[in-house]
C-alpha cells in the first residue's frame, strides 16, 4: 500500500481515539447523578493510550528500516506492552460497568473478566520463560494479545454499556439507546480489531476506523446526557434563587403585617379582661373568655413568628413535654376536631429538646391535613414512641390517600391539590422545615383509598429526652 494512504489511514485511526478521550475529558461529571460518570475516566484512558498506539504505529511501519538489528528486540516487546496496556484501560472500563449494571449480569461479566485477564497472564508468562512452544514469535504472542485484551475487552465493554443503556431505555430515559449504540460500536470494533488480523486484507485498518467513528459518534451523542444534566441543575439553582428572593419579599411583608397584627390584638386581650370583670363568675361564661384569650394570645405568638420564620438556627430551645404539645394542637383546634375522633397515644413524662410553638405549629399542619384528607367522623391517630435514641411522632388519617406521583411532590412549595383557596402548598414544606431544625426526619407514606401516615422520627441524644 502507498505510504501516503498508510500515513492517513493510521493518522485518522489514533485522531479518532485521541477525539474520543477528549469527548470523555471535556464533559463536566462533577455534580452529575448517574452511575457511569464514575467509570468513564477508564474510557479516555482507553482512548488516549490507544491513540498513543496506532500513532507510534505508524512510525513503526513508516520507518522500520531505519531501526538498528539489536533494538528490534527491544522495540517488539513496546509494542507488545503499549498495545497491551491500551486494551488495559478499556478493561478496567468493563470491570467498572459491570458494578453499576444488574447482579446476575455484573457478576458474570466481572468472572470473564478474571478468567480472561488469568488465561492471557499464563501465556504471557509462558512465552516469556519461553517454554510454550507455540508462541515462538512476537506475532503469535500479538495475536494473543489482540484476541484476548483486544477482543475481550472491548465485546465485555459493549456488553456492559449495552445493558447500562438498556436499564435507562427501562427508565424511560430516551438516551439510553446511544449508550447501546456505542456498546455495539464497541463489540464491532472488537471483532475487527481482535480477530482479524490486519494483514487479513488491505482495508482492514480503514474498517477499524470506521467502527471507532461508529463508537465516537454514538458516544458523543450519549454524553449529551451531561450536558443537559447539568442544565437542569442551573435551572434549579436559578429557581431557588428565585424563591429566596421571592421569600426575602414576603419576609418584609410580613414584618409589617406582624405589626399591624399586634396592636388589635392587644386591643382584643384589654377588652377581654374588662368584660371578665363585668361579667358574672359563670363557669360557662368563663370557659368562653378563656377559650378566647387562648386564641389571641396564640395569634400574637404567630404573628411574632413571622418576624423570625425565615432564620435557619435554632436560637432558644426548651424541654417540652409531647403530650402538652399534643394537648395544646387539640385546644386551637377542637371546634374543628369535634367532627372527627382523634385517638392519641403518647407517654406523659416525653421530653424533647426544642421550640414548643414550632412543634406545636407543626402538629396543627398536620392534623389540618389529616382532617382535610378524611371524610367527617373518621378515625385521627397520633402515636408516639420512644426507642433508644430516637422519638417517633406519627400522624395517620384512612382518608383518600395520595398517588405514587402526588406523593412524590407533596413535600414541594406551593403544591398543593386542594381548591384554590383551601391550600397553598406550604403545609408540609413547613413541616419539612421544622422537622429539620429539630434534628428530625419527615417521611410520608400513603396509598389512594387507605389513607396517608405522617412519621416524624427525632435524632436525640441522651438528655434529649425523659
Amino acid at each position: 500500500m502507498d505510504v501516503f494512504i498508510i500515513f492517513n489511514i493510521y493518522l485518522f485511526y489514533g485522531l479518532v481515539f485521541f477525539a474520543m478521550g477528549c469527548v470523555v475529558v471535556f464533559r463536566h461529571f462533577k455534580h452529575s447523578q448517574l452511575r457511569i460518570s464514575s467509570t468513564l475516566w477508564a474510557l479516555a484512558l482507553f482512548g488516549f493510550s490507544h491513540a498513543f498506539h496506532e500513532w507510534s504505529e505508524l512510525y513503526i511501519i513508516l520507518f522500520s528500516h531505519d531501526i538498528s538489528p539489536q533494538y528490534q528486540y527491544v522495540v517488539q516487546w513496546l509494542r507488545l506492552i503499549k498495545l497491551a496496556l491500551s486494551f488495559t484501560g478499556l478493561m478496567i472500563f468493563a470491570w467498572l460497568l459491570f458494578a453499576i449494571v444488574l447482579k446476575p449480569c455484573g457478576q458474570i461479566g466481572r468472572s470473564i473478566i478474571v478468567l480472561t485477564v488469568m488465561i492471557y497472564s499464563l501465556i504471557l508468562g509462558l512465552f516469556y520463560h519461553g517454554t510454550l512452544e507455540m508462541a515462538d514469535s512476537f506475532a503469535e504472542i500479538t495475536t494473543y494479545t489482540r484476541v484476548l485484551l483486544g477482543f475481550g475487552s472491548a465485546t465485555l465493554a459493549g456488553v456492559g454499556i449495552s445493558l447500562y443503556g438498556q436499564q435507562l431505555r427501562k427508565e424511560n430515559h430516551q438516551y439510553g439507546q446511544y449508550f447501546i449504540a456505542t456498546g455495539l460500536g464497541l463489540m464491532l470494533y472488537g471483532v475487527l480489531a481482535g480477530l482479524v488480523p490486519t494483514t487479513y486484507y488491505s482495508c482492514v485498518p480503514v474498517l477499524r476506523t470506521l467502527a471507532a467513528g461508529i463508537v465516537l459518534v454514538s458516544l458523543f451523542k450519549a454524553l449529551k446526557i451531561f450536558d443537559i444534566e447539568k442544565e437542569a441543575a442551573t435551572e434549579a439553582k436559578l429557581k431557588r434563587a428565585i424563591e429566596a428572593d421571592k421569600f426575602k419579599a414576603i419576609g418584609h411583608l410580613a414584618m409589617g403585617v406582624a405589626h399591624e397584627i399586634n396592636n388589635p390584638l392587644a386591643s382584643s386581650t384589654l377588652a377581654l379582661d374588662l368584660l371578665e370583670r363585668q361579667l358574672p363568675a359563670q363557669p360557662r361564661a368563663l370557659d368562653y373568655l378563656n377559650r378566647a384569650r387562648l386564641g389571641i394570645d396564640r395569634a400574637a405568638v404567630i404573628s411574632k413568628e413571622l418576624l423570625t420564620y425565615a432564620r435557619t438556627d435554632v436560637s432558644h430551645t426548651e424541654q417540652v413535654n409531647i403530650c402538652e404539645v399534643i394537648a395544646s394542637a387539640k385546644q386551637i383546634l377542637i371546634h374543628k376536631l369535634a367532627a372527627y375522633s382523634l385517638v392519641v397515644q403518647c407517654p406523659k413524662t416525653l421530653v424533647i429538646v426544642g421550640q414548643k410553638v414550632k412543634l406545636e405549629e407543626l402538629l396543627i399542619n398536620l392534623l389540618n391535613n389529616a382532617m382535610d384528607a378524611s371524610e367527617p367522623h373518621s378515625q385521627i391517630d397520633i402515636t408516639v414512641l420512644a426507642r433508644h435514641d430516637v422519638v417517633q411522632l406519627t400522624v395517620s388519617d384512612s382518608g383518600h390517600g395520595m398517588d405514587e406521583k402526588t406523593l412524590q411532590r407533596a413535600n414541594e412549595l406551593f403544591y398543593s391539590t386542594k381548591s384554590i383557596g383551601k391550600g397553598t402548598g406550604l403545609g408540609l414544606a413547613i413541616c419539612e422545615q421544622i422537622v429539620a431544625r429539630h434534628h428530625g426526619e419527615l417521611q410520608l407514606h400513603s396509598e389512594q383509598g387507605k389513607g396517608t401516615q405522617a412519621v416524624i422520627n427525632f435524632q436525640l441524644k441522651g438528655d434529649h429526652y425523659g
